[in-house]
């Protein structure tokens, strides 16, 4: 039998009469900013961190029964449940936002159908796992972070949050942190498609997945992170999450001499099947070994973990080769005919001897010789401890983070 209307004042009362005595229950939440206004129910987002009695009484809390187990009562107790908050982690906030699953197997047009506020899509990724990912026309997936506003490509394999630039507020159209930098200044090379790369004209086609130098870009973007990101966000930021820069390739491999396709061509160009999955562990770009290359540092060998959206992730968002497309979340933070660079090999003209990557222009996936200046939007990834704080990833209430003490120091 139960009652009291559950506030501070009036708590709730459970009477039971083991021996003809009663028993009174109330409750407090010492992880609240403001205790709760009535008694936390199942699933209302809290649980039970500890329940105290007097007169020697003792208890658990029953999370099936959602009510308190109570030992040793002798006479008239009263049993106090302090309960906690659960804060979902990041990802899980995600997916129950999104609880609608789709999958898509045509990537040969354009993808523009809205996600309805509630869907997210499926794929197979690195390794066989599973990665969750916006496709198309989507209205929940804003996140304000760092003083930022970004929109979420995907929920990775590790269930760390990838990120995608958006600028400034949520309304921004042209989300670039520079609307002018090169991939890197000599592009004369096959090497010079590599987001860190080796110069050794004389070497086996193995050179080819190197890292002993950065690209102009990679040395820019670790300068913005420094000066964005580094000193108060470092913390939030996965060190295992995976960048692709596929530089595998089809045909015989020379430096210099012979036209190259890179394996993205194939993918995004003829056969339309994008992937998630890094073939070649050297061009997995992360700022730890244990998932990929570790290269992801900069000069002054301070882990860097940034870098650039894929040209198959833009293909699973809803781009296409040679296809403009307004109407996917990709574009509308920048709708401006500026093109921005991927991290997706395109292919080496020796004729001309340039290297090629792929570029976006408002979901048109085309390519741009290296040495070209074009815009730049970064992606970075936020951990999977991360926890999520408040908002409904809407423009106008984005997704709000915050760490604790154990996510700080965890590479993810």
């Amino acid at each position: 039998e139960v009652s009291g209307s559950g506030t501070e004042s009036d708590p709730y009362v459970f009477k039971e009469k083991p021996q003809g005595d009663v028993n009174i229950l109330a409750y407090t939440c010492s992880t609240c900013e403001t205790i709760p206004s009535s008694f936390p129910l199942k699933g209302e987002g809290y649980s039970a961190k500890s329940v105290t009695c007097t007169n020697g009484a003792t208890a658990t809390w029953d999370v099936t029964d959602w009510g308190p187990d109570i030992k040793n009562m002798t006479g008239p107790t009263v049993c106090t449940v302090d309960f906690e908050e659960i804060q979902p982690l990041f990802y899980e906030q995600i997916l129950a936002d999104n609880p609608n699953r789709l999958t898509r197997n045509d990537f040969s047009n354009i993808y523009t159908a809205s996600n309805n506020g509630n869907t997210i899509h499926t794929a197979t990724g690195q390794d066989g796992a599973t990665t969750y990912y916006f496709a198309g026309n989507v209205t929940n997936n804003y996140v304000y972070f760092a003083n930022k506003y970004w929109r979420i490509v995907r929920i990775n394999e590790d269930n760390s949050v990838r990120l995608l630039y958006a600028g400034t507020s949520a309304t921004d159209t042209a989300a670039f942190i520079s609307t002018s930098q090169k991939w890197d200044t000599l592009v004369s090379g096959t090497v010079m498609v590599g987001y860190k790369y080796t110069w050794d004209s004389l070497g086996d086609s193995s050179v080819q997945h190197m890292n002993d130098d950065n690209s102009n870009l990679k040395t820019y973007l670790d300068t913005w992170y420094t000066n964005n990101i580094r000193s108060l966000y470092d913390s939030y930021i996965s060190k295992t999450a995976i960048y692709c820069n596929d530089r595998t390739f089809s045909g015989s491999w020379a430096f210099s001499n012979r036209d190259i396709s890179y394996s993205g061509y194939t993918r995004i160009w003829t056969s339309y099947q994008p992937t998630f999955t890094c073939s070649n562990v050297n061009d997995r770009f992360t700022a730890s070994t244990t998932t990929g290359n570790g290269q992801l540092y900069n000069t002054n060998e301070q882990s860097s973990p940034i870098a650039l959206i894929t040209a198959d992730e833009a293909a699973f968002a809803g781009a296409k080769n040679n296809t403009i497309n307004n109407d996917f979340y990709i574009s509308q933070n920048a709708t401006s005919s500026k093109s921005w660079w991927t991290m997706t090999p395109f292919e080496f003209d020796s004729e001309d001897s340039d290297a090629k990557l792929m570029e976006l222009n408002r979901g048109n996936i085309t390519s741009a010789v290296g040495n070209e200046s074009l815009a730049v939007r970064p992606v970075l990834s936020l951990k999977s401890c991360v926890h999520w704080d408040q908002g409904n990833g809407t423009s106008t209430n984005p997704y709000q983070v915050k760490i604790d003490s154990v996510c700080i120091n965890a590479e993810n």
